[in-house]
């Protein structure tokens, strides 16, 4: 008697399929029409429409399906309506958010015919790493390292006082930002990040096929109210920079509970905290306390910035037992080298060079700030190891060239959209004497 039911039901479901193929077949002759009545030099995708069809449809629907699952539905018709109207020149091709990819360039990093070159463009440690850190010969190069750097989590954890089961190594803190979006995202999904976030969240939304909604700001501080204003059924994951860059600004850990207890327990938070130990402000969570608290926060930490090892690509990333054991099946086998691991080992052992780094950051960037409010320079506080200043356009782009012509080079901003500002990392009080004295010049 069930059987037969079951059999009915599905009769059922295989004429609303039948009846469903031909409204699509129906729609998509419709969509080509519209395409050959498109200009194609302004391009085929039009977001706003997109975006005022699924509003529509979520107060439409009425069914089972939940909201993000019609989001995703639509988003993937959008997709394939997009492909019906674009002309194809080669049999190759990608989902259309990777098309849209604009490739993370950097700073510049050097200066054609000058050797000695003054680089604060990069957010690097101008002090190094630890005189400790042997690069003596490694033995057995033969053998794959450690599958998940068993040894240096236990190093991390033991050192932080952290469960090492909930750490995952990345290849710099960038692949642990990858590995959230690729565990908890679908194609359609939407992730939240500041309008003037790091560059490379809006990269790793359309690597997964999901899509951005950017939260505004308030003389460059994203706030939590900002945030929760682009809360979708379809948030699955928000990054938060913290400190951010390029500005500098972070959220204090009472700002982070009130965004907890608004966003939804589905919703992942990501707290990109790259600049962390140069935060000495007693409100930063800096003992990872939020984690213990929150099921759904990733905390996501680097060896490339203070402990000056950017050239071994490794961070990594902590999280509760759940979400990092989700996050360990998205990580590849032996995704840090045998060198990245012990370097880092040994890295941590110094944490007497960390003090030194962290205590003449402080010092050369108050003495900087300083200079700055004496030219009559508008800069915001920073908490990370750089300097945010605001100009106008022809400035900008006048202390830059000014700057170039002296060997420094420094940041221009416009891949963020703020070609009115510079970011200047704090180098050595040598390197920040020598751009005082050229922007005293200009």
């Amino acid at each position: 008697m069930v059987e037969n039911k079951v059999e009915n039901l599905r009769d059922q479901i295989n004429k609303l399929d039948d009846e469903l193929l031909d409204i699509l077949d129906r729609r998509s002759k419709v969509v080509t029409e519209i395409g050959k009545h498109k200009d194609r030099t302004k391009g085929i995708v039009d977001n706003n429409r997109e975006q005022e069809i699924l509003d529509r449809l979520l107060n439409l629907t009425k069914g089972n399906y939940s909201k993000d699952t019609i989001i995703r539905i639509w988003r993937e018709l959008f997709e394939a309506s997009s492909k019906l109207q674009t002309i194809i020149d080669s049999p190759i091709s990608t989902k259309r958010s990777i098309q849209n990819i604009d490739i993370y360039k950097g700073g510049k990093s050097s200066i054609k015919g000058t050797g000695n070159v003054i680089k604060l463009s990069s957010n690097e440690s101008p002090f190094g790493h630890s005189s400790k850190i042997s690069f003596s010969e490694f033995s057995q190069l033969n053998r794959y390292p450690e599958i998940s750097g068993e040894t240096l989590r236990k190093n991390i954890s033991k050192f932080h006082n952290l469960n090492s089961e909930q750490i995952v190594l990345g290849c710099g803190s960038d692949e642990t930002l990858l590995f959230a979006a690729l565990s908890f995202c679908k194609p359609g999904d939407e992730i939240i990040h500041a309008e003037h976030g790091f560059e490379m969240y809006p990269i790793i939304a359309k690597i997964v096929g999901a899509v951005s909604k950017l939260a505004k700001e308030k003389d460059y501080q994203v706030s939590v109210e900002s945030i929760c204003e682009q809360l979708t059924p379809a948030t699955k994951l928000i990054y938060i920079a913290n400190p951010n860059n390029p500005t500098g600004t972070y959220l204090s850990k009472k700002e982070i509970r009130e965004l907890m207890k608004i966003i939804p327990k589905n919703v992942i938070l990501v707290l990109d905290c790259a600049y962390a130990e140069y935060v000495l402000q007693e409100n930063y969570d800096s003992d990872f306390s939020l984690v213990n608290e929150y099921e759904n926060i990733i905390i996501t930490r680097t060896f490339s910035k203070a402990y000056g090892l950017a050239g071994i690509r490794l961070g990594w990333c902590y999280s509760s037992k759940n979400v990092a054991s989700i996050i360990s099946k998205v990580k590849g086998p032996f995704n840090t080298n045998v060198f990245a691991q012990q370097i880092a080992i040994e890295a941590l052992q110094d944490q007497q060079h960390l003090k030194y780094v962290v205590a003449e950051n402080k010092k050369n960037m108050e003495w900087f700030i300083q200079k700055l409010v004496e030219l009559g320079l508008k800069f915001l506080p920073s908490f990370a190891n750089f300097v945010f200043i605001e100009c106008t356009n022809s400035k900008t782009d006048k202390i830059f060239d000014e700057l170039l012509k002296n060997g420094i080079i420094v940041r221009q901003l416009n891949s963020y959209n703020l070609p009115n500002c510079i970011r200047i990392t704090i180098g050595t009080m040598d390197e920040m004497k020598k751009v005082v004295s050229v922007l005293e010049d200009l």
